[in-house]
């Protein structure tokens, strides 16, 4: 095999362990009852392709160790998360930004919340 496919199969398979965990842990818990996006074959395409994307992102990182390969497959969808909140056009002058770990243009509806006024 050649140092890039381990590359790229290490970061596929870091990937496809963090879904092998969430399952056992649901068949720890209650074996009846698993989360119905496992019955979705759409949610099997989706992790499918964010599998590729981690061996893409370990070759892309260069990584010459499987096991950090592995650990780049693994965190995919937070370096995906961390690319997509890092690229947002600059807020105008004068905007402060939101807190973070808040949606900022998320609608609230206040009317009806029994906090008093100051």
């Amino acid at each position: 095999m050649t140092p890039e496919l381990v590359t790229f199969l290490s970061g596929f398979g870091g990937s496809i362990a963090v879904e092998i965990v969430l399952l056992n842990q649901y068949l720890q818990e209650d074996r009846r009852r698993l989360p119905a996006r496992y019955r979705s074959p759409l949610f099997w395409i989706v992790r499918l392709l964010l599998a590729v994307v981690g061996g893409g992102l370990a070759l892309a990182y260069e990584i010459d160790k499987p096991l950090l390969a592995a650990n780049i497959g693994a965190a995919t969808p937070l370096i995906i998360r961390a690319f997509s909140e890092g690229i947002k056009p600059p807020l105008p002058e004068g905007v402060a930004a939101p807190p973070v770990g808040t949606t900022p243009f998320k609608k609230t509806d206040t009317a009806g919340s029994n906090s008093a006024s100051p």
